[in-house]
């Protein structure tokens, strides 16, 4: 007997399939997961959000800009052999210096090469500007792994991005840290969706206090949206796919989790692009933009 999950993603394949014949020209939208602080299973959550959208039928980059730590890769049990910096170096282009993630979910190192993109002359920059164009025309999804906090680094990943998940945990200094970084964002001009998870969390009623508590202040000294885009509760299952290597929604599929990040998925899929969405500039001009024009 088909289960109610196995039909919805009958339905996004078939979604997929009428949206790629209507409009073949669509660049990738392009996704960031964040945090304000480190130790909240931001990265755990980033490919196995990743590997679900590919179970939709998608195809999925997974962008490492997590500068100076390659937790993908520890996560995904995988090991990257080049990084965006070999584009300038090596003479690869984008789809050489990618790496096979889990099922199918492909992979790119930032490395330092993210860290120096200001440093680089005008005509290395426009080649990597043309290969990350490339990509954007070649993919559905863009996901940046960013890292923790508010660095400027941090912020400026987020900025390219057309939307944000940012992963909370009960932790009072996580949720602290989450309104810091949704305060810096905003100051710094980003009007994309900021959506939030609860992560690490006892119960769904746990999940949902930790969202109010963040929205309530978000709104009260801000006064921006922020939406609810789920809960992740702790386990035993997640501790054991880290340690193992082996994403929780491949290592343990029937686990609620695992139901609950594919709900996600599906949910974000069926969310309206909004108007300044589309009219947004290519993500490979956007990174032109904010990384040279404000330094890195």
């Amino acid at each position: 007997m088909i289960d109610q999950a196995t039909k919805l993603r009958e339905m996004m394949r078939t979604k997929l399939k009428e949206e790629k014949l209507e409009n073949k020209n669509k660049k990738a939208r392009v996704l960031a997961i964040s945090s304000g602080k480190g130790g909240v299973a931001k990265t755990n959550f980033a490919i196995n959000f990743s590997i679900s959208l590919r179970r939709l039928g998608y195809d999925v980059v997974v962008l490492d800009a997590d500068l100076g730590l390659s937790n993908i890769e520890i996560i995904s049990g995988i090991s990257l052999n080049n990084s965006i910096s070999d584009i300038i170096f090596a003479n690869k282009d984008i789809f050489e210096i990618m790496g096979n993630g889990p099922e199918g979910v492909k992979i790119i190192s930032g490395g330092s090469g993210l860290k120096e993109l200001k440093l680089l002359d005008d005509e290395n920059f426009n080649k990597l500007i043309s290969e990350i164009e490339k990509l954007q025309k070649s993919t559905d999804f863009i996901v940046i792994d960013t890292g923790a906090g508010i660095s400027s680094s941090v912020i400026n990943f987020i900025m390219t991005a057309d939307e944000v998940i940012i992963i909370c945990t009960p932790d009072p200094t996580s949720l602290m840290d989450s309104y810091t970084l949704i305060k810096s964002l905003v100051y710094t001009g980003y009007t994309g969706k900021i959506n939030i998870v609860c992560n690490l969390v006892s119960n769904r009623d746990e999940g949902r206090e930790i969202f109010e508590k963040l929205y309530n202040t978000v709104e009260n000294f801000l006064r921006v949206q922020i939406k609810y885009f789920g809960y992740i509760e702790r386990n035993r299952h997640i501790r054991n796919a880290v340690i193992n290597q082996v994403p929780f929604i491949i290592s343990n599929p029937k686990d609620p989790n695992a139901k609950r990040i594919n709900i996600m998925a599906m949910n974000y899929m069926d969310a309206k692009y909004s108007p300044l969405e589309e009219e947004r500039i290519s993500f490979a001009r956007r990174i032109m933009d904010i990384f040279i024009r404000r330094g890195d």
